[in-house]
């Protein structure tokens, strides 16, 4: 059982709604697909026939400190991605906030938002402004070749400092990988391209393929300098079972300018791949 008290539960029934036997805006499958990418748990295997909000209380009641620490704090960063905490909301937030880093362990920092801020933050370290920097710099080298592994190695760096724990380009038996990353014990392949040109179906089909033929679990993030061609994305899914997602420079650098972290970017995508079938969303 995670070491949290009724006061500290309550904080989190009231910022989730669960009075109403609901957990924010949640529907009974997108509710099952979240718990289960974020901590592998299937719920309605293991609770049948239980409200999403007895289903959360359960979970607390039954997991320990870090399965649920981790559980609250990404409830937390899909309402600010989601844009559901509002200044009446504020401090509620902050609180539960600091719960559920108590429970994964971290020491408790003094919240930066005041407490009329709309959408107050969960505490992030990344530097913003350095990567956002960094990937303007990117664009100034002239030779491709040096380019596409600056790039890479900015991506890495990137990833590590949103705690992604990433590896760099690596090569197995016939095929070269630019690298990988993990987001809630999930593995994803990484392939970036920078280059003048829109990246086209050809090269989708074979990283899709490369993705795929790793196992079940596996799923895939493509980065492209220069966009997709229109081709390329209303074609993709045909006739195959599409396992990556597909991000744009100009989408990571909107990110970084508005300080979301890559990781919620990254799970926005692959949460709407899941349920829309579209691996090309736009999360602004």
């Amino acid at each position: 059982m995670a070491d949290i008290n009724y006061i500290e539960k309550s904080y989190f029934e009231d910022l989730f709604g669960m009075s109403s036997g609901y957990v924010l805006d949640f529907s009974n499958r997108s509710f099952e697909e979240f718990i289960f990418y974020t901590i592998q748990i299937d719920i309605y295997a293991q609770y049948p026939d239980l409200s999403k909000a007895k289903i959360l209380r359960n979970l607390i009641k039954d997991y320990d400190n870090l399965t649920v620490g981790k559980l609250l704090l990404e409830l937390l960063k899909y309402m600010q991605i989601k844009k559901l905490v509002n200044s009446d909301a504020g401090e509620n937030f902050r609180e539960c906030t600091r719960i559920g880093r108590r429970l994964i362990g971290k020491v408790e920092i003094e919240p930066i938002a005041s407490s009329n801020t709309a959408y107050p933050e969960i505490v992030n370290d990344m530097d913003f402004e350095y990567f956002k920097d960094k990937l303007s710099q990117l664009a100034q080298l002239d030779d491709p070749r040096k380019r596409g592994f600056a790039f890479e190695k900015y991506l890495k760096e990137l990833f590590d400092n949103a705690n992604l724990n990433p590896r760099g380009s690596f090569k197995i038996i016939g095929e070269q990988i630019d690298g990988s990353f993990e987001i809630n014990n999930a593995y994803y392949l990484l392939e970036a391209k920078w280059t003048g040109k829109k990246t086209e179906k050809s090269d989708l089909v074979i990283f899709n393929e490369k993705v795929s033929s790793k196992s079940g679990y596996t799923r895939g993030l493509f980065i492209s300098y220069s966009g997709y061609s229109t081709d390329a994305v209303s074609t993709l899914s045909h006739g195959r079972t599409i396992n990556i997602i597909l991000m744009t420079c100009e989408e990571l650098a909107i990110s970084l300018s508005r300080g979301i972290n890559i990781r919620d970017i990254i799970t926005d995508k692959t949460r709407a791949l899941a349920e829309e079938g579209n691996c090309y969303k736009s999360v602004f």
